[in-house]
């Protein structure tokens, strides 16, 4: 399968559009991860620490390696520790310390059930392809994905820069959003732990809905950012705005105080795809073209405009079943 082309190709600089990806799963571990990226893109080593690295200079920029969990990357136990005066670093057991004993006790534990990632760095999109060798390698270590086990709520989240940062554009591309949202699940088969034991991609609210795709709905920059915060309090949603928005007003997203850190970036963060590294014949490529059906979307202002109207009328007049009546559809209006 190959990588379709976006319809909008160019950022307003006139450069081709970037992509990076982050693949979360199990069962490859840090050291192999390293040198799986230097066997296909080359780079340097650069160790944060035991759970964290980066590999820097190769040929596509710099990946990052770690376990996606800040009590072991950022070491939160420590300070709670460091309370009761027990100096972790140099309290010594045998031949290691305290703080190593209680990583591996900790990793031990954890990383049967929270994924090692492999963040991508930005690459044009029209060389995605590059990025199949990846794949095919960590399928080759026998690295296990969301499909492995009915628990493990992995995923592959891809950050597609945006083409301009006019308030129009961003919200044609929620709008697009919304609207695909029922026929994106069913499209990228999304796994059950994944929409429905965990919390990390809760859907946007009704209300919300709503708001947006109502066609008198023309904020401001200012405004579309502070309703996105007022229904969506928390990072957890399939399309995570808020990277973006702290690119293009960092001042007003730092006002927020219960996000946690956010990395300003010049891009959408996708997070609602599965990691099926362990499926044979799963690709990057699959998840990356139901992406593009949102770009085809978002790049037809008028079409949004007649959906939005049939999708709030639809989700006006019934009372069960709506996600799988207007998935059907959207099928048609795809076709």
């Amino acid at each position: 399968m190959s990588f379709k082309p976006l319809p909008i190709e160019k950022n307003k600089e006139g450069n081709v559009r970037t992509v990076g990806f982050e693949l979360e799963f199990a069962n490859v571990g840090i050291n192999e991860c390293i040198q799986i990226v230097q066997e296909l893109y080359g780079g340097e080593v650069q160790w944060e620490n035991r759970f964290s690295a980066k590999v820097v200079n190769t040929r596509l920029g710099d990946f990052s390696v770690e376990i996606d969990l800040k009590l072991l990357t950022e070491k939160q136990y420590k300070p709670l520790l460091e309370k009761l005066n027990i100096d972790v670093e140099h309290t010594k057991l045998g031949q290691e310390t305290l703080e190593e004993k209680i990583d591996d006790a900790l990793e031990s534990v954890i990383k049967k059930v929270i994924p090692y990632e492999i963040g991508v760095p930005p690459v044009p999109y029209n060389q995605l392809d590059q990025l199949e060798a990846l794949r095919q390698s960590l399928y080759a270590h026998q690295a296990k994905g969301t499909e492995a086990f009915f628990t493990n709520a992995f995923g592959t989240h891809i950050n597609v820069e945006i083409p301009d940062t006019e308030p129009a554009t961003i919200l044609r591309y929620i709008r697009a959003f919304l609207l695909l949202y029922p026929w994106l699940l069913e499209a990228g088969e999304t796994d059950f732990a994944r929409k429905n034991l965990t919390s990390f991609i809760n859907p946007f609210p009704a209300d919300y809905n709503a708001l947006v795709l109502d066609p008198d709905y023309n904020p401001t920059l200012a405004q579309l950012i502070d309703d996105y915060h007022q229904y969506n309090p928390d990072r957890n949603r399939p399309l995570d705005m808020y990277p973006l928005f702290a690119f293009v007003n960092e001042q007003q997203v730092n006002q927020f105080t219960n996000l946690g850190s956010v990395k300003a970036r010049k891009t959408f963060h996708y997070r609602l795809p599965n990691s099926c590294i362990s499926d044979p014949d799963w690709t990057l490529a699959q998840e990356w073209n139901n992406w593009v059906v949102i770009e085809e979307l978002a790049s037809k202002p008028e079409r949004i405009t007649e959906m939005s109207k049939e999708y709030l009328h639809l989700k006006e007049n019934t009372l069960l079943g709506f996600e799988g009546k207007w998935c059907k559809q959207t099928e048609q209006w795809l076709t």
